[in-house]
């Protein structure tokens, strides 16, 4: 009898985990590996699927994330008049249902030797308001620098918010919260990782970096604050160059939305919230923008929905730069699906990336896309973290993201659209100016690496949707 019911248990274990990974999971090959563990397996298997197979994040944080915004008046969803950029625009619009915003200017800051004294000039000229939100801020030199600066703003009456990721804010010791704290800043860490009360996820992260002045400037990309940005210090032995870039206009206002929605966040404030608008969008301007705001807090994959549906309107070329580069298999079949079109593909990676899982993940993944024909280039030491993409002459994508699974599926991240032939230009002269530096991968010569490299790099391959 006993016999009987924990058969009967088992079985009715084991149906449960292969239904839900059958109703659940979005590709087919994991469904069926899943489905197929949990019925061989009818113990081990449904507990490992409701250990490892079941995604937890996306639903956590549509519970914990609760922050809406109410549409601003002025959005304007159509194109405005003129601009002529269909049917580029089209699809971060269908994606977003934002139309575009006015950029009066853009900047290209290149590392830390010119971001830093940017922003701190901008800081120190701050009279009303000093957001920043990043993703690692260190307790180096830099990061005292920093410190100073918001105090001083702060002594000044200035509303002065911070906000570090939960796990970026333990990543370095010793921790720059103690400097901040001393200082009495108000910082806030985005989900951060505790064991009481117990939050100890490791997803969910806030990769977004963040910088408004004021309701008038405002800075992002892919720089965190920290003296490994400062590529000439002779000191520095993780040197890490990447590009930030400053901003005025329209998007300024965007960008202040997305720090306070955080914000809210960190501060347990749930509900719809409207927050006022402080610059006018232009009816003509030289540079359109618009921004994008991805996480698992959303029910759309925006950035990779977006990255698919921009590549197809790719006419004359298709240009990458990003530090990892694990791509998905429909991104990849939009990049060959380009070539195959005559597109000018060409994607630039560094030598040797700082998370090795990552970077053997990628030399794995590489070889694939490389006997497709696909170009891709290795760029040098010192390391390079810029994310830029380049369609065409007058559309450009920076921002946060890196192509990897963890941006694109489980990060809280942040890009900017910008439509513009001049800025276009800008990023172009940054990107040739590397890939001189730069040499082609070849096929060949990846296969030919001992077998033990080719079995570490597949390995880690494995893993790619966690790293």
């Amino acid at each position: 009898m006993m016999t009987l019911v924990i058969s009967l248990v088992l079985a009715v274990l084991a149906i449960t985990g292969a239904l839900h990974a059958l109703l659940s999971k979005r590709d087919s090959k994991s469904a069926l590996a899943w489905v197929a563990f949990c019925l061989l397996l009818p113990l081990l298997g449904p507990v490992t699927y409701l250990i490892f197979g079941i995604n937890r994040t996306i639903s956590k944080a549509q519970r914990t994330y609760l922050v809406k915004t109410e549409e601003d008046a002025a959005d304007i969803i159509l194109e405005p008049a003129g601009t002529q950029l269909r049917p580029l625009s089209l699809v971060g619009e269908k994606v977003t249902g934002h139309g575009l915003r006015s950029c009066d200017d853009i900047q290209v800051l290149e590392n830390g030797e010119a971001l830093y004294p940017a922003i701190l000039a901008a800081i120190d000229a701050a009279r009303e308001s000093v957001y920043c939100a990043t993703y690692i801020f260190q307790n180096d030199e830099t990061g005292s620098t920093f410190v100073a600066a918001f105090s001083r703003a702060q002594e000044r009456g200035v509303d002065v918010r911070i906000i570090i990721d939960g796990l970026g804010a333990i990543a370095y010791w010793p921790r720059v919260s103690r400097s901040l704290a001393k200082h009495k800043l108000n910082f806030k860490h985005f989900n951060p990782i505790r064991l009481f009360p117990p939050s100890l996820n490791i997803n969910l992260r806030n990769h977004r970096k963040i910088l408004v002045i004021d309701d008038h400037c405002a800075f992002t990309g892919g720089q965190n604050i920290g003296d490994r940005h400062l590529v000439d210090q002779v000191e520095n032995t993780i040197p890490t160059r990447d590009l930030h870039f400053r901003l005025t206009g329209k998007i300024v206002d965007d960008l202040k939305h997305s720090f306070l929605r955080d914000w809210s966040h960190c501060c347990g404030v749930t509900g719809k919230t409207a927050y006022a608008s402080a610059n006018k969008n232009r009816d003509h301007s030289e540079i359109w923008s618009r921004l994008i705001l991805d996480g698992p807090n959303e029910n759309l994959d925006k950035l990779s929905e977006l990255l698919v549906g921009i590549l197809s309107t790719a006419k004359t070329r298709i240009w990458i730069m990003t530090p990892y580069f694990l791509p998905e298999s429909d991104l990849v079949g939009a990049l060959l699906g380009a070539r195959l079109r005559g597109i000018d593909v060409r994607i630039l990676l560094p030598e040797r990336a700082n998370i090795y899982m990552a970077h053997w993940a990628a030399q794995h993944g590489v070889q694939h896309i490389l006997a497709k024909g696909l170009k891709v280039f290795s760029q040098p030491a010192p390391f390079i973290h810029t994310k830029a993409l380049l369609i065409d002459d007058n559309y450009a994508m920076i921002g946060s993201a890196n192509l990897d699974p963890r941006s694109l599926r489980l990060n809280f991240e942040l890009c900017i659209e910008v439509f513009s032939e001049k800025f276009n230009r800008k990023l172009s002269d940054y990107f040739q100016k590397q890939l001189d530096q730069s040499s082609p991968l070849d096929r060949e010569k990846l296969a030919a690496r001992p077998i033990w490299m080719r079995i570490r790099n597949a390995t880690a391959w494995l893993f790619s949707p966690y790293l």
